[in-house]
């Protein structure tokens, strides 16, 4: 999504919810997360929860990522939290923790 697209999106929101206000900072901060949404499917979910809806939307509730970018970051967050990384040719290895010297001493007395 472009920054003028937002700007259309958050000056529909004010015209709509007079107690959301659009300040500078509110722009930067909604574009650091929308700008790898589409601009489209942001528009039709927003005009999906201001049927629904008498107060302003949470960022979270308008949200239109492409199937693709979410299945990838869904992916990557799993192997995070199991514990792998993603490294050179999209083959997962375990994390693994930089050897310390005292370890050596500790492993040898088990």
């Amino acid at each position: 999504m472009e920054k003028q697209e937002l700007l259309k999106i958050l000056v529909l929101i004010e015209s709509v919810y007079p107690e959301f206000t659009v300040k500078n900072e509110t722009v930067e901060n909604w574009f650091a997360v929308c700008r790898d949404m589409d601009y489209s499917q942001v528009l039709k979910n927003l005009t999906n929860h201001m049927r629904r809806s008498p107060y302003p939307p949470l960022m979270a509730e308008i949200a239109a990522y492409t199937f693709d970018d979410y299945a990838a970051e869904s992916k990557n967050m799993v192997l995070e939290e199991e514990g792998w990384t993603q490294v050179k040719y999209n083959s997962p290895l375990a994390n693994q923790s930089p050897h310390m010297p005292w370890q050596n001493e500790y492993f040898a007395g088990l």
